[in-house]
């Protein structure tokens, strides 16, 4: 069910927060919970039912690790049973996801082809979000939780298909009291009001870029310089407003039940350089990195120097990449930001010098765009072909290419998409507006306004998925 259909924005969202908002003032709780649990596991299984037994069997089995863990005694063995957990995970996401690219990349495994299973939705996330409990547990940052939790906190719709990444010690304790500082009503309030500005990026703004986007990369061998450019930085402009609006309507459904969750996304284009970048952008996501993968592997090379640093960014980046999906294309984008993080620490560690701020961010926001290329691409040579076309060695004017297969109208062009623009590069980040949020008719008004028209959107074109529910 994607949360801009019309069964889940006008029937099963509404539903699911008034039951919850009765059941805890009448029934207690547990019993609101309950009805939060049943609501998830409908809402996971909408599409695919056969996909909840794989969810269920990941929970279960994260659950029992956890639950042995605590059980343990001796460090030892403590530690044995989370590496054993946490290779069941990897071999769990291996199988689904990247089974036959190993086959491919192995020399005697060529030949070798497994059934090409259906990805799993969510796979990479609820899976991520299971590790970052096996993990805090062992560290003894939370306690194993009770089965009913560990499911609740796993499966809760907001988050389970596309995030963001979630800690249980931050979740599971708002299932048992109210941690907000703000009253049910005013909670619900603030949460339709960032649910209805994700829903207004995703189907006005990101979908716009993404027309734009699809016809450029379609004809990557015929486009000008200056089609390309308006191709690649219309993709990276429509993945920000495709997941950060997916975030923001996650966050803001979360909120209207009354847990809060991470922001994903803080204005991350405005940013000067490339470590900022990635505090920016998904952000839950940046955090998971810096806590299980770089550090870890920066603290299993010894002394920590400028270059070991450096080779565990290096490492980190390209494991992340790898996670999005099973193609080399992934792996370059992980590695060329591990080399830009890299160059950036250790540019900031020698001092060689302050950058000025405009050259900071058009540096920051065009390498972002060209490693996006690689994000997009099926491949790496159309990739190639594409970066190829953005430096002025053939034809540098003219849309020709991109008028054979889009209609460049000004209900396109004009609104969309130059607006979308100044937004993202000017205006106040979805967590900036959330917190400033007053309660009055005029802000009911606007918030109405939002949901009318991306509704009239939503009406007038066939959803487009998220860009984030292939991974």
């Amino acid at each position: 069910m994607l949360f801009h259909s019309f069964p889940y924005v006008l029937a099963f969202l509404p539903v699911v927060v008034i039951v919850h908002f009765v059941l805890a003032e009448r029934a207690g709780r547990r019993s609101a919970q309950a009805w939060l649990l049943a609501s998830s596991i409908f809402f996971y299984g909408w599409g695919k039912p056969s996909n909840l037994l794989l969810l269920f069997g990941s929970i279960l089995f994260n659950w029992a690790a956890a639950r042995a863990m605590a059980a343990a005694a001796e460090p030892g063995r403590r530690k044995i049973i989370l590496q054993a957990a946490l290779a069941g995970n990897i071999l769990f996401l291996c199988c689904f996801k990247y089974a036959n690219f190993l086959l491919g990349v192995l020399p005697f495994g060529s030949h070798l082809t497994l059934p090409d299973w259906s990805l799993p939705l969510g796979i990479s996330f609820f899976t991520l979000t299971q590790v970052m409990f096996l993990v805090d547990t062992y560290q003894g940052l939370n306690g194993p939780n009770s089965l009913f939790d560990h499911a609740t906190m796993v499966a809760l719709f907001p988050y389970v298909i596309s995030g963001p990444l979630v800690r249980s010690r931050a979740i599971v304790p708002q299932f048992h009291e109210w941690k907000l500082s703000e009253g049910r009503m005013e909670a619900a309030c603030r949460g339709l009001y960032l649910f209805a500005i994700g829903l207004f990026k995703k189907v006005v703004f990101a979908d716009s870029f993404a027309a734009v986007a699809d016809a450029g990369y379609r004809s990557a061998g015929s486009l000008s310089t200056i089609e390309a450019w308006v191709a690649t930085l219309a993709y990276t402009f429509q993945i920000y407003f495709d997941f950060s609006g997916y975030s923001d309507m996650a966050v803001g459904a979360a909120l209207m039940l009354g847990i809060e969750i991470p922001q994903n996304f803080n204005a991350p284009y405005r940013s000067k350089s490339i470590s900022e970048f990635w505090q920016r952008w998904h952000i839950s996501l940046s955090n998971f990195i810096t806590s299980y993968l770089y550090t870890p592997l920066l603290r299993s090379m010894g002394t920590a120097t400028v270059w070991t640093s450096a080779l565990a960014i290096l490492l980190a980046m390209g494991i992340a990449g790898l996670w999005h999906g099973p193609a080399w294309t992934f792996v370059v984008f992980g590695f060329l930001h591990g080399v830009g993080l890299s160059v950036n620490q250790i540019w900031k560690k020698k001092k060689l010098g302050k950058v000025p701020d405009w050259l900071g961010w058009l540096l920051t926001l065009s390498f972002v765009n060209v490693t996006f290329v690689f994000f997009r691409s099926p491949d790496v040579s159309t990739a190639l072909r594409l970066l190829g076309r953005m430096v002025p060695n053939g034809p540098i004017f003219g849309f020709a290419a991109l008028g054979r297969v889009l209609p460049l109208t000004p209900m396109l062009v004009a609104r969309p998409v130059v607006v979308g623009s100044v937004l993202a590069l000017c205006f106040m980040s979805s967590a900036q507006l959330k917190k400033a949020l007053q309660l009055r008719p005029l802000t009911a008004a606007a918030t109405a306004a939002l949901v009318l028209v991306a509704l009239f959107y939503m009406n007038s074109a066939a959803a487009r998925q998220f860009v984030y529910f292939a991974f």
